[in-house]
């Protein structure tokens, strides 16, 4: 079997997910964690979080729910509660206006608008958590790709692979690494230099799934690049419920 009709095939189980996860009213709680790392690698601050993440108005909402391993403070939950109104607020304009909204600009969808960005070819078999996967490998196509959003820029440049499930099509890893550097704001507010990243997800039921866990780190130069950053982040689900609701 070529590469094409397997990402199609999983595409096609990924693509029912969505509906049951909001139909299914479910709900999960994922701990983060933020490293900050020095030029030679080594962490020099640490961050953790955690974080509720439901439907709310048809769309995911994450919720912070804890911060440093301890409840958040009044100003912390004044804050979440401003963000969650906002959130509502805007997810109700759009809705009534027929537009799309996309709450946050570097959430993405393993859907056929990210795909058809990709040449893919099989690059052998392996085996994820006891199941026998297809291995994916995906590089950007030649010519002009979406480049709407800010994460468009970092998918366009990024090369990776995939983990499908040979029994029954579904995607148990992902991988990428960011080839080349690129500027926002035309190289004033900073420049993404390298990011690579690792997903593996979780099947609740057949129909369901979740991020089990991740790992992102990155580079980037900012103010005139007078000053890098270069973060670690990583995140963990830690609990789940999936319950059907009733039929009016």
């Amino acid at each position: 079997m070529d590469a094409s009709t397997i990402v199609e095939r999983a595409l096609d189980v990924a693509s029912r997910q969505w509906d049951s996860a909001l139909g299914s009213s479910f709900e999960y709680v994922t701990a983060g964690t933020v490293e900050s790392l020095d030029a030679d690698g080594h962490v020099t601050r640490t961050e953790t979080s955690r974080r509720r993440h439901y439907p709310l108005e048809g769309h995911f909402y994450s919720e912070l729910i804890g911060r440093d391993g301890g409840s958040l403070d009044r100003d912390d939950v004044r804050d979440e509660q401003d963000r969650k109104a906002e959130f509502i607020r805007e997810a109700r304009r759009h809705a009534a206006r027929g537009d799309r909204y996309d709450p946050d600009e570097m959430h993405i969808d393993f859907d056929r608008e990210l795909m058809e960005r990709y040449h893919t070819t099989l690059a052998g078999t392996d085996t994820v958590r006891g199941d026998s996967c297809w291995v994916i490998r995906f590089v950007p196509r030649a010519g002009r790709l979406p480049d709407e959003r800010h994460i468009d820029k970092a998918l366009n440049r990024s090369t990776g692979h995939l983990w499908i499930t040979q029994d029954d099509y579904r995607v148990a890893r992902v991988t990428f690494e960011m080839q080349r550097p690129f500027r926002w704001l035309w190289g004033i507010a900073g420049t993404l230099r390298h990011a690579t990243g690792q997903f593996d997800l979780r099947w609740i039921r057949p129909d369901l799934w979740t991020l089990a866990r991740s790992r992102i780190e990155y580079d980037v130069k900012v103010l005139f690049g007078l000053k890098s950053i270069r973060r670690r982040v990583r995140s963990e689900l830690v609990e789940h419920q999936a319950r059907e609701t009733e039929a009016p």
